[in-house]
C-alpha cells in the first residue's frame, strides 16, 4: 500500500494560481473558500523588495489533529496516508478547523460540512496525479509514495534539505517544502495589513503591537493570503458560561447536601438551576453546528477520541442526575438524595472539566495547551454556580446560612480563578511565539480593556463586596450580595469571551 506525499520546490513557484484554480475546478469550490491556495510574502523595501509564493494544502498528517478531535469520526485516515472526510455525517461543529494547525478545512457554504484537500483522492485511484499538480507550469509540485524508495518524492526528500511546516506541533506532516522562506512558512513571523481579518464587524489590528501598523519597510509582511474566520466565537463563551451554571449549581447543591445544608436551596433551587441551564447549554450547542439537524450523530457514531464526543454523554448525565436530584427533593426522599450525593458530584467535574481537554485538542492554538484550563474551569464552574445560586437565594429569601455558605463559595473560587488567572497569563513566560501573541493580545492588545477592567477588577470587586456583605448585619446586605453575584457572572463571561477569542487570533497560514 503507497503512503502519499507532497514535495513543492519554491525556487520554481511563480505564483500564478494556477493550483488554486485547477483545484476549485475539479472538487467544485465555491468562492470565498479554498481546499489549496498560495501565500506570499514581501520583504525588504524599494527598490529591492522581494516577493515569496508560498503554496499551502493539507498536509495529511501521520497523527492528525483533526481526525481525533471530530467527533462523530466524519474526518479519516486512509491506509494509503490520505486524511479523508465522509461529509454526509458531519454535524459542522467546526473542531476540526480549530485543531488543525495548518487552517486547511474550512465550512462549505453550500453543503454546511467541512472540507478539505485529499490530495485529490478520486484522480489518485485512478492512477491520475492531482490536479494541482497536472496543471502546474513549472513542475514545481511533486507528488509520489513516500515508501518507494525509487519515486522522485521520495529520492528528493532523501537528499534535499527540507522544510516541513509546524514541526513542534508533531503531527507528522506529509507536505514538505524546498527553499522555505521562514517568514512565509511561520505566519506569526510576517505583519499583516490592519484591514486583512475581520471577524462580523470587528477589525482587529495585527497581534503584539501597541500600534496599529508594526511594521516598518525592511520587515517581512503579508501581501497575499485567504482570510479564514475564527471557527468558534461569541456562542463557545455563552456554552461555557451556561454550562458553568448549570454544572456549579448541581456540584455545590451535592456538596452543601453531604455537609448538612439539607434546605429549599439544595433540595429544590440548585437543582431547578442545574437542569435549566445544563439544557441552555445544550441548545447553545446544538443551535451552533452548520448542520443542527445530525446532533444525535455525536451519540451514535462518537469518536471517543475525541473529548467533544465524552462530552456529549457527560453533560447527558449531568442533565439527567440534575433531573433526578429535582424529583428526590421535591419528594423530599431524603435517602435518595444521600445516594446521588457522590455520583452528582463526579458527573459535575466530568461535564465541567472536560471542555478544558477539548481545547487542548485544538492543537493549532498554542493558548489554549496544557491541563490548567480544566483546573481553571472547575474554579469558574464553582464560582458561576455560586452565583446563581446566590441570586436565587437572595431573591426568593432562603435559608440564610446557606446564602452565607454560597458567599463563601463565590469568594474562594472567584480567588482560586484569579490565582489561575494572574500565574498563566502575567507570571508564565510564552513557550512559543503563537502563545506569545495571544497572550500580548490579552494584556496589551485588542482584549486588553476587557482584561484588566472585566476579567481582572471584574472579580475583585465582588470578592470585596461579598466579605463586606456577609460580615454585615445591615438590611443592605442581600442587595449587595445580588448585586456581586451579578458581578461575578459577567467577570467570569468575560474571561472566557476573551479565552475563546485570543486563542484563535494569531493566523496559521
Amino acid at each position: 500500500m503507497p503512503h502519499y506525499g507532497f514535495a513543492i520546490d519554491l525556487r520554481k513557484c511563480i505564483g500564478c494560481h494556477a493550483c488554486t484554480i485547477a483545484c476549485k475546478e475539479e472538487h467544485q469550490i465555491p468562492i470565498g473558500v479554498n481546499r489549496c491556495w498560495v501565500k506570499s510574502v514581501e520583504k525588504s523595501a524599494f527598490p529591492d523588495t522581494r516577493r515569496f509564493f508560498f503554496p499551502v494544502l493539507c498536509n495529511q498528517c501521520d497523527d492528525a489533529p483533526c481526525v481525533n478531535i471530530c467527533p462523530t469520526r466524519a474526518l479519516f485516515k486512509r491506509r494509503d496516508g490520505i486524511v479523508d472526510l465522509y461529509a454526509d455525517v458531519c454535524i459542522g461543529c467546526r473542531a476540526c478547523m480549530v485543531a488543525c494547525p495548518y487552517d486547511q478545512l474550512f465550512i462549505d457554504p453550500g453543503t454546511r460540512t467541512a472540507e478539505k484537500c485529499n490530495f485529490c483522492a478520486n484522480r489518485v485511484e485512478n492512477h491520475l496525479l492531482p490536479a494541482c499538480v497536472s496543471v502546474c507550469p513549472t513542475e514545481c509540485r511533486i507528488f509520489g509514495d513516500l515508501d518507494d524508495p525509487t519515486s522522485a518524492l521520495a529520492q528528493l526528500v532523501q537528499h534535499q534539505p527540507v522544510t516541513v511546516r509546524k514541526p513542534e506541533n508533531h503531527t507528522g506532516p506529509h507536505v514538505y517544502y524546498i527553499a522555505a522562506e521562514e517568514s512565509a512558512i511561520r505566519p506569526e513571523i510576517a505583519a499583516r495589513p490592519l484591514k486583512l481579518y475581520k471577524e462580523g464587524e470587528v477589525t482587529l489590528r495585527p497581534l503584539g503591537s501597541p500600534a496599529e501598523d508594526p511594521a516598518s519597510p525592511g520587515d517581512p509582511r503579508v501581501d497575499y493570503d485567504m482570510p479564514h474566520v475564527k471557527p468558534w466565537g461569541f456562542d463557545m463563551a455563552l456554552y461555557l458560561l451556561a454550562k458553568g451554571i448549570g454544572t456549579g449549581a448541581l456540584l455545590l447543591a451535592a456538596a452543601l447536601w453531604l455537609l448538612g445544608f439539607r434546605n429549599t436551596t439544595t433540595m429544590i433551587a440548585a437543582p431547578i438551576v442545574a437542569v435549566i441551564f445544563t439544557t441552555a447549554t445544550a441548545v447553545v450547542l446544538v443551535m451552533d453546528l452548520e448542520r443542527p439537524e445530525r446532533f444525535y450523530y455525536i451519540l451514535v457514531r462518537p469518536n471517543w477520541k475525541s473529548w467533544m464526543a465524552w462530552g456529549a454523554y457527560f453533560l447527558t448525565t449531568h442533565g439527567a442526575v440534575s433531573a433526578l436530584w429535582l424529583i428526590a427533593g421535591w419528594m423530599q426522599w431524603h435517602g435518595t438524595l444521600d445516594w446521588l450525593a457522590l455520583p452528582a458530584i463526579v458527573v459535575s467535574v466530568l461535564a465541567t472539566s472536560y471542555t478544558g481537554f477539548l481545547f487542548a485538542q485544538g492543537r493549532a492554538r498554542d493558548f489554549w495547551q496544557g491541563p490548567h484550563a480544566a483546573i481553571d474551569l472547575l474554579f469558574l464552574s464553582g464560582a458561576e454556580g455560586a452565583a446563581a445560586l446566590l441570586l436565587a437565594s437572595v431573591i426568593l429569601r432562603l435559608d440564610g446560612s446557606t446564602t452565607a455558605a454560597l458567599g463563601r463559595t463565590l469568594v474562594g473560587c472567584l480567588t482560586a480563578h484569579l490565582i489561575v488567572l494572574v500565574f498563566e497569563n502575567l507570571l508564565t513566560p510564552s513557550a512559543t511565539r503563537h502563545h506569545q501573541l495571544a497572550a500580548d493580545a490579552v494584556r496589551r492588545g485588542v482584549f486588553a480593556g476587557l482584561f484588566w477592567g472585566g476579567a481582572l477588577f471584574g472579580c475583585l470587586l465582588p470578592i470585596g463586596l461579598v466579605a463586606a456583605a456577609t460580615s454585615s448585619a445591615s438590611s443592605l446586605a442581600p442587595p449587595v450580595l445580588a448585586f456581586s453575584a451579578v458581578l461575578a457572572l459577567a467577570a467570569t463571561f468575560a474571561w472566557e469571551y476573551i479565552w475563546v477569542e485570543a486563542g484563535q487570533s494569531v493566523p496559521l497560514s
